[in-house]
């Protein structure tokens, strides 16, 4: 039995005329009539009464034609779901996060795009940088936010789009009463004798291994660690206190230094890269671009861009 048999009993059944459903359906009377006639040996049952003047449904005539009335209407709808998925507008979404550093602008960015695509289900996960990508590949995950510095196979580089969102500005949160020279600006050295309060590696993994690189690198010295946070509260709370300083980026501290001073580190500049991450092959691909424009013009607003 075939979809095109539920037609053509739908098209009878509602014109009593095989005549006039052939005409209708644009086949031949006789390929119609053959039709029907396969449908009801299949089913082992008579679904028309009908001599030379007139047609009409039997009771089992009636009652199949109820359920292929629904079986042809469910099957429009999937065909008009799958074309909405392919097009993005219709399925799911699971993204990998780095949740410290996206909070600025991926919730908004949700919010936003449940208001465009309302039938797209989409769920954010806090997960590694080298998870994310170990998910992507493995299909687990259809979008990773991240930063671009992981080292990868070229045939895994291949097989992974990737989208520019930001280059994020590092900088020196301290507490007020710590004071720093007004005649010029600051840098990493400056905070050498300082104790740096680090993230705890459940919150953020690979964090006190990148203070400790930049410190090297930018700063010459091996930073003291003082404390460790596990979430903004805990950290903007203890650099408020004076426990220590932190390296951080302006986009996670923005709208929370109230209580503590922010400061930029100009030769930290262009350090790090914040990127958007996909499998290329993935069926996802016209939903994730769809998710990726609505993070850029978040991310935008998060930053002070302007278009």
């Amino acid at each position: 039995m075939e979809l095109r048999h539920l037609r053509y009993l739908v098209a009878v059944a509602e014109d009593l005329s095989f005549r006039r459903a052939a005409e209708r359906l644009h086949v031949s009377h006789a390929a119609l009539s053959q039709q029907i006639g396969d449908l009801e040996d299949e089913l082992g049952l008579k679904l028309f009464d009908r001599n030379s003047h007139r047609v009409e449904l039997t009771e089992a005539g009636r009652a199949f034609l109820s359920g292929a009335r629904r079986t042809l209407t469910a099957a429009k709808y999937a065909i008009i779901e799958a074309k909405e998925a392919a097009q993005g507008e219709r399925g799911r979404l699971v993204i990998g996060t780095l949740g410290p550093l996206t909070s600025p602008f991926l919730p908004q960015a949700l919010a936003r795009f449940h208001e465009q695509h309302p039938m797209v289900e989409a769920t954010a996960l806090h997960m590694s940088n080298p998870l994310q990508i170990e998910s992507l590949l493995e299909g687990s995950i259809m979008l990773g936010i991240g930063y671009f510095d992981l080292p990868l196979e070229e045939d895994e580089r291949e097989q992974l789009g990737t989208r520019l969102l930001f280059r994020p500005q590092f900088g020196i949160a301290c507490s007020k009463k710590r004071k720093l020279s007004k005649r010029r600006k600051p840098s990493l050295k400056d905070f050498r004798y300082d104790k740096f309060i680090v993230l705890d590696p459940e919150y953020v993994d690979g964090y006190e291994h990148l203070l400790r690189g930049f410190c090297r690198q930018f700063g010459g010295f091996e930073p003291e660690i003082g404390a460790m946070a596990d979430s903004p509260e805990s950290l903007i709370s203890m650099i408020a206190a004076g426990r220590g300083v932190f390296l951080g980026l302006e986009i996670g501290l923005r709208g929370r230094t109230a209580p503590i001073d922010f400061h930029l580190l100009a030769e930290l500049a262009g350090q790090m890269e914040i990127v958007a991450r996909w499998k290329k092959q993935s069926q996802a691909v016209p939903t994730i671009l769809k998710f990726v424009e609505v993070l850029q013009q978040e991310v935008k607003l998060a930053l002070g861009v302007s278009e």
